[in-house]
């Protein structure tokens, strides 16, 4: 008897594939899924690092800060960054609507940024770190003050809920 293969093993025979894993495309797609995720994931880690003598409110903003200048108000000092610019009594017990040291020091801030040339530095911005237990008497002071010294744009820190 002869034996006559099927149509399907000639047809089979007749159009043989090699197929195998191409491993320089799979490469290909790790690689920039890699790259897309690095740098996606850790761009929206920007964050600001809140000093230990700041205890920040709560709140549910997800509008991310820029590097601007900033006041930290506590219970006992204003500081602008890291310099000590007013007692934070001494500014309850004064009937002036504003704060003259601050102004002062960040008027002094403004003209240094500008002579510097920072450009990461936003020059019209400036973000209020206030401790949750202060009088509104003081941040409402403290915000007219930073107005006064040409910041038209105020930005509050806060925790972000989860």
């Amino acid at each position: 008897m002869i034996y006559v293969p099927s149509r399907v093993k000639r047809h089979k025979n007749k159009f043989a594939m090699d197929t195998g894993l191409n491993l320089v495309s799979l490469m290909d797609i790790f690689t920039i899924l890699l790259l897309f995720l690095l740098f996606h994931v850790s761009g929206e880690e920007e964050t600001i690092t809140v000093p230990d003598i700041v205890s920040l409110p709560a709140s549910i903003s997800t509008v991310k800060p820029e590097p601007t200048t900033t006041v930290y108000i506590t219970g006992e000092l204003i500081l602008v960054g890291d310099k000590k610019v007013a007692n934070t009594q001494d500014v309850l017990k004064s009937s002036e609507p504003g704060i003259d040291s601050l102004e002062k020091e960040l008027l002094s801030q403004m003209s240094q940024n500008v002579q510097d040339g920072e450009q990461s530095v936003r020059q019209d911005k400036i973000i209020i770190m206030g401790d949750k237990m202060i009088p509104f008497t003081l941040l409402k002071k403290v915000m007219y003050t930073c107005s006064m010294a040409g910041y038209p744009t105020l930005s509050l820190a806060v925790i972000q809920k989860e």
